[in-house]
C-alpha cells in the first residue's frame, strides 16, 4: 500500500481515523487509518494516536487545526476480517464515470448498482493487479466494498451517494447521444482506399 496516497487522501477531506481492533480479550488485534469513508490496514507501522500521526506523517499545528483526528474502536456493524462467509466477489466493469469533478466507479452488487470513488483505490495501485472487489452487508443490508490482495484485506470501501434525478437524466442523454453516434456509423459506407493518395498522418 502506498502511504503517501492514503494521508493525501485523509487531508484532502480532512479527516484521520484511527481505527484499534480490539480483541475479546481487550487485546489489540490490529490498526487501520482512512478518512471516515474507506480505511486501510496499518501493517508494520507503530500504534499511532494524534500526536504521533502528526509527527510521522509531517502535519504542521496549522494544518492540525483544521484537520478532525481521533482514534477509535472499529465499528462493529463492519467486518474487518480477512474473510466473510456471506462475501461475494464483484466482477468489474472496465467503466469510471467523472460527475461533477469527481470520479466514480460503478460496480454491481446483489442489491443493485452501486458507486464508489475511484481514489479511494490509489493507496492501492501498488498490487493494484492483484486486487479484487468483494462486496460485504452491514446486519441491516446496507452494501458495503471490501479490496482483498490475494486472501488479505487491504481496503474496506464505502458506496457514494451520487444517483440521483439528475445524474440518470445526464447518463440517459449521453446514452442517446451514443447510439445516435453509432446509428450514423454505420449508415457510412467506407470510402474506396485511394492508393494514389500519400498519407502524412
Amino acid at each position: 500500500m502506498k502511504m503517501k496516497k492514503l494521508v493525501a487522501l485523509c487531508k484532502r477531506t480532512g479527516i484521520f481515523r484511527l481505527f484499534d481492533k480490539i480483541g475479546e480479550g481487550g487485546e489489540l488485534l490490529g490498526k487501520w487509518m482512512g478518512d471516515g469513508y474507506a480505511a486501510y490496514p496499518l501493517n508494520g507501522i507503530p500504534v499511532l494516536d494524534e500526536e504521533t500521526l502528526c509527527a510521522v506523517f509531517d502535519i504542521t499545528e496549522k494544518q492540525r487545526e483544521k484537520f478532525s483526528i481521533r482514534r477509535v474502536e472499529m465499528p462493529e456493524t463492519v467486518n474487518f476480517d480477512d474473510t466473510d462467509p456471506a462475501e461475494r466477489l464483484i466482477t468489474e466493469d472496465d467503466v469510471s464515470i467523472i460527475y461533477s469533478g469527481i470520479e466514480v466507479k460503478p460496480l454491481k452488487t446483489r442489491s443493485g448498482i452501486i458507486f464508489i470513488q475511484s481514489k479511494y483505490l490509489l493507496p492501492l495501485e501498488d498490487v493494484l493487479e492483484v486486487t479484487q472487489l468483494f462486496e460485504r452487508q452491514t446486519a441491516d443490508g446496507l452494501s458495503y466494498i471490501v479490496a482483498k490482495t490475494g486472501l488479505l484485506i487491504a481496503a474496506v470501501i464505502f458506496p457514494y451517494s451520487v444517483v440521483d434525478d439528475r445524474f440518470v437524466d445526464r447518463l440517459e442523454e449521453i446514452t442517446e447521444a451514443c447510439r445516435r453516434a453509432l446509428n450514423t456509423q454505420q449508415n457510412i459506407r467506407p470510402a474506396e482506399q485511394d492508393t494514389d493518395q500519400t498519407q502524412i498522418f
